[in-house]
């Protein structure tokens, strides 16, 4: 797992100085490697807990889209409103595809 610097932000390297590991910073800052397991285990679990605070779950209908809302019509469902992009699917010297997905539907088609 990657450690990064308390004070400054960089990353943490391992050192080895006279057998002992050692995390330092080229800052200066360095932290022992020799624990004890009570405090890996309640580390571990403090990580743990903190990542599932900070943990949003989003259901698949209620993901925000980033496309724009066009006017056409779904040749599945015959809804009105569809997202749009495109992608450089082919050549760099050709235009690009255009793609569409229903808002209602989700069916996704594109244009050439």
């Amino acid at each position: 797992m990657v450690e990064f610097c308390p004070d400054c932000s960089g990353l943490l390297r391992r050192n080895n100085n006279g057998g002992e590991l050692f995390l330092t910073c080229r800052c200066g800052y360095e932290e022992s490697l020799v624990k004890n397991s009570d405090d890996i285990e309640k580390n571990i679990a403090e990580k743990k807990k903190a990542l599932e605070e900070n943990l949003i779950v989003v259901p698949e209908e209620e993901k925000i889209s980033v496309h724009p809302k066009v006017k056409k019509t779904c040749s599945k469902c015959g809804h009105g409103i569809a997202e749009a992009w495109q992608e450089q699917t082919r050549s760099a010297d050709e235009p690009s595809t255009s793609f569409f997905r229903c808002l209602k539907c989700k069916f996704t088609w594109r244009e050439y």
